[in-house]
């Protein structure tokens, strides 16, 4: 298994690499900051850079020294099954210590896909296509598939991956709920709340919303027209209820990629919308409102 020595040699050198780097994370997170953001770090966000920076340099060293160690000890693999057994042994470790110790979830990810990666190299070459009927090839590159799904993204299965975060919450009732979005008010004040689905394919308004407010703030304007353009050209289709992407086959018409809020918007026609704005709206728990902060707003020409 000599490519196996090769391999671990390259990731050696890589995992003693990123320890060097480590030291001078410090210098270039602001750098990678200001690049990405287009200006200086706040001095009020400056302490939970630094404890963010600290929590990083911690886990590249933690995984770092781990992919060093286990490296090593693969570089001596000569058989099949003393890998198989060395990769149970990391496993196991990394199941019962590292992961509880850690909590940036791409570190995880990246070293459970390097140390599993072998695995791809023996599937492929224990399984070939040699002298095979045209349904047992089909059978092995589905399983070749399989496999690759779910190592590279670094063991993408139980109890490696723990779930998608958010899908339970600790709930404080004594706080206000906040409600972001885009929202559009009619010139006697009623207003509407504005689906992303209207502007399906894309997703996740919110985020993209508040990146351009913070990132490009120049461009809100922009942004918020688009909005209204759109609004305005689907508009015969809202009125009736029917998503844009229910156009051709209505009810039938395959979901969204999420659940997407559809709303009454037969008496909000375009002529009698004041503006479109994007803000966070305030509520208590017994549905109280409390207030609201508006980021940005577009008068509707």
């Amino acid at each position: 298994m000599k490519w196996l020595r090769n391999y671990s040699i390259v990731l050696l050198i890589i995992s003693s690499f990123i320890i060097f780097l480590s030291f001078f994370l410090m210098d270039i997170l602001p750098i990678a900051y200001q690049y990405y953001m287009g200006h200086e770090i706040s001095p009020t966000k400056m302490n939970k850079f630094i404890a963010f920076g600290s929590d990083m340099i911690y886990e590249i060293r933690v995984y770092a020294l781990l992919s060093i160690l286990a490296f090593m000890a693969m570089y001596f693999v000569r058989k099949l099954k003393h890998y198989l057994i060395l990769l149970v042994i990391l496993l196991v470790i990394h199941f019962l210590f590292i992961a509880e110790i850690t909590d940036i979830v791409l570190f995880k990810r990246i070293y459970l896909m390097f140390i599993s990666l072998p695995l791809l190299w023996i599937f492929f070459d224990f399984f070939k296509f040699k002298n095979q009927t045209y349904y047992n090839q089909i059978t092995h590159a589905f399983l070749y598939i399989t496999l690759l799904s779910l190592v590279l993204p670094g063991l993408y299965i139980p109890p490696f991956f723990s779930g998608i975060s958010g899908w339970t919450v600790q709930i404080d009732k004594h706080k206000k709920i906040a409600i972001d979005g885009v929202f559009l008010v009619r010139k006697d004040g009623k207003e509407i709340r504005y689906s992303r689905a209207i502007v399906s394919p894309l997703n996740f308004l919110n985020r993209l919303n508040t990146y351009m407010l913070r990132a490009h703030p120049e461009k809100i304007s922009e942004l918020l027209n688009f909005y209204k353009e759109t609004y305005i050209k689907k508009y015969d289709l809202l009125k009736k209820g029917t998503l844009p992407s229910q156009k051709i086959l209505g009810k039938w018409a395959y979901p969204t990629h999420n659940p997407q809020g559809n709303f009454d918007y037969s008496k909000f026609p375009p002529k009698s919308i004041k503006e479109i704005k994007v803000s966070t709206k305030y509520y208590s728990w017994d549905k109280k409102f409390l207030g609201e902060d508006v980021k940005a707003r577009e008068v509707w020409n």
